[in-house]
């Protein structure tokens, strides 16, 4: 009992010392750029303290996971912000899985995953028999029964007994181990530490009940027999109903039930998958009567007219939800779908679906607004605590934190590159973007890099200067471009050149059924004006894809999306572009830029514009380089 409460007191005292430790911070404090370039740092530091795990470096990765937490906190009190902060929590979740997996190669006994765990049956069921009967049956004072399980999942009148996953947070075992007159059992001596082992442990390993039915007497588990399903009985509609199954519950059951209440252990052994799997029921059976609201279990837990109030830790159902779900039982639980057994998840359009339906009834001025609020959600997801600075024109949404002159001269370049980008590919129209195409302009890498790991979820090479990402319905349309100056030198393009490649992969991008990641992302390295380009870069990426070809094992793989990193994949389509107009002209090249991207096999293109297979044409770029 004695080591529970100092496990308890340890963890408010460290709770108390957080809260004590971010309660000062500013919260107008923004974090500069050499904080950024210090958590960066971190990053990397906490990584190697990962590779230090891995290596069984265990005191190693433990001071160097000490060390990034005291580095973090010195940056936070320097730049006077709190772990709100985007980047700030980004580090310190870093952080934090660290010392978890530290302390599960340090402590490997800790902590088991319920399939090695604690059976509830055999070890819980015993000690709760033998300790708590005798006052929580069903004269239990205060609601309280345990002699089933079904009675523990519901609690007494001062809630909830069980914090699955979280034996600290649990009623159960605060009253297993407070001091004095307080404790359970009351007028009884302590439990024995083991037996508050067993429980805290199956606690924290989900509370997990290992029989069919929680009605049986803990004093009977084991002698039971397997519970029978229920006979399903699916009612049809007759014309006369208000609500639809498919339009109005199914929907949902989908947005809130599916997170808790499907899978192979659904909680309560309730799953909403199927029709069918909602009329059987869960661990206490039916939970909804046809014409019963009284008797159905699911409405009442719904409507909050049961503890506890579902669905749990997330926003409630709406009062049009709510009206359904009553209409809905009182009309005789209606099926108005093909099959009971068919998915909820195939009867209901997804989430994209439900976007892509939004996005096709929006006016153009909708969709700039729509453009506009995605926009600055990036800006946020990305710099936080950097105000950026707009600029519209009629094709482009620019944002950026460079100066706004320098705004205003890329919006400019933008709408002449436009142009060179019409005639390249010989259409008579501008490309059409709904909404504008947003145009991100960051001065330092760090803010580049940081928008790749934050919007993109990868950590971009130091090679990588733009891209581009246009998504077939506009959900997504921009571009991303590190400001590198104007002048063209071996390690960097100037901002215009790299500025223009990415606009030809926000153009290759617009409606194409299929990406060939050379294509996307390098052609427009050689297609743009000739002025933009400098001969020392091109002569980098040169020798870049040159190097990487070399161990290309079968040379038509050039043309096949994975075969190379992004950065490399850059540099061979530009060397590949470059070929394929040397061995055609710009006409042809257009003609199979079409194919490719509307889907055709890039052998056939091959053979059809160039008269040669996509090996031969391969093999051709390798001997160019050479």
């Amino acid at each position: 009992m004695t080591r529970f409460i100092t496990r308890q007191s340890l963890v408010l005292s460290i709770n108390f010392l957080l809260v004590a430790l971010f309660i000062q911070v500013p919260t107008q404090a923004q974090l500069k750029t050499e904080h950024r370039r210090e958590l960066s740092a971190l990053r990397k530091d906490v990584s190697k303290a990962s590779s230090l795990i891995r290596r069984k470096k265990l005191e190693e990765a433990k001071e160097a996971i000490d060390k990034a937490e005291e580095k973090l906190k010195e940056i936070m009190e320097d730049a006077g912000v709190d772990e709100k902060d985007r980047t700030i929590a980004g580090v310190l979740k870093a952080i934090s899985f660290q010392k978890a997996n530290l302390e599960r190669k340090m402590n490997p006994g800790a902590g088991k995953g319920k399939n090695v765990g604690i059976s509830f049956s055999k070890q819980v069921a015993p000690i709760l028999a033998k300790n708590c009967l005798g006052c929580h049956d069903d004269t239990a004072r205060g609601r309280l029964r345990l002699d089933t399980f079904a009675g523990m999942r519901q609690g007494g009148m001062t809630g909830q007994l069980l914090a699955p996953g979280n034996a600290q947070r649990s009623l159960l075992m605060a009253k297993l181990v407070l001091p004095g007159q307080q404790r359970m059992p009351r007028g009884r001596g302590p439990l024995a530490q083991n037996d508050l082992k067993i429980i805290a442990d199956w606690i924290n390993q989900g509370a997990r009940y290992d029989q069919q039915d929680p009605s049986i007497m803990l004093t009977n588990l084991g002698k039971d027999k397997p519970m029978k399903k229920p006979e399903i009985k699916v009612a049809k509609p007759d014309g006369t109903e208000t609500v639809s199954f498919q339009k109005d519950i199914a929907p949902m059951f989908v947005k809130f039930c599916f997170r808790c209440h499907s899978g192979n252990n659904p909680d309560s052994g309730f799953s909403v998958e199927t029709f069918e799997n909602i009329l059987i029921g869960g661990d206490s059976g039916e939970v909804l009567i046809p014409g019963n609201l009284e008797e159905s279990r699911l409405f009442r837990l719904t409507g909050g007219l049961e503890n506890p109030r579902m669905p749990q830790g997330q926003a409630r159902i709406t009062r049009k939800n709510y009206e359904d779900l009553k209409a809905w039982v009182k009309e005789g639980i209606k099926y108005d779908g093909d099959d009971p057994k068919i998915p909820l998840r195939e009867m209901v359009p997804s989430d994209a679906d439900d976007l892509a339906a939004r996005l096709q009834k929006m006016s153009e001025d909708e969709f700039r607004q729509y453009r506009k609020a995605k926009a600055e959600s990036h800006w946020r997801k990305t710099l936080s605590s950097a105000k950026p600075l707009t600029v519209a024109t009629e094709k482009f949404l620019l944002m950026g934190n460079v100066e706004e002159s320098r705004l205003l001269e890329t919006a400019k370049w933008a709408d002449a590159i436009l142009l060179d980008v019409q005639k390249q590919f010989g259409t008579n129209s501008l490309p059409a973007w709904k909404g504008r195409l947003a145009i991100y302009v960051f001065k330092d890498r760090y803010d580049y890099d940081e928008f790749n790991r934050s919007i993109e979820n990868r950590q971009p090479a130091k090679t990588l200067f733009g891209h581009a990402n246009v998504t077939a319905n506009f959900d997504d349309a921009y571009l991303a471009v590190l400001d590198t100056g104007d002048i063209n030198a071996t390690s960097k393009p100037s901002l215009k050149w790299t500025l223009a490649k990415s606009l030809f992969s926000a153009f290759l991008q617009t409606n194409a059924k299929a990406r060939p990641d050379w294509l996307m992302e390098g052609a427009g390295w050689a297609l743009t004006n000739q002025q933009y380009r400098g001969d020392a870069y091109q002569r980098s990426m040169m020798q870049s894809a040159a190097d990487v070809l070399q161990e290309l094992k079968r040379p038509e793989d050039l043309f096949k999306n994975g075969t190379f990193a992004p950065d490399a994949t850059e540099h061979v389509g530009y060397v590949t572009t470059r070929f394929l107009l040397s061995k055609g002209n710009l006409q042809q090249f257009r003609q199979f830029t079409k194919m490719v991207i509307d889907g055709r096999d890039v052998n056939d293109a091959c053979r059809a514009v160039y008269n040669a297979t996509s090996a031969n044409l391969a093999q051709g770029v390798l001997s160019a380089l050479r």
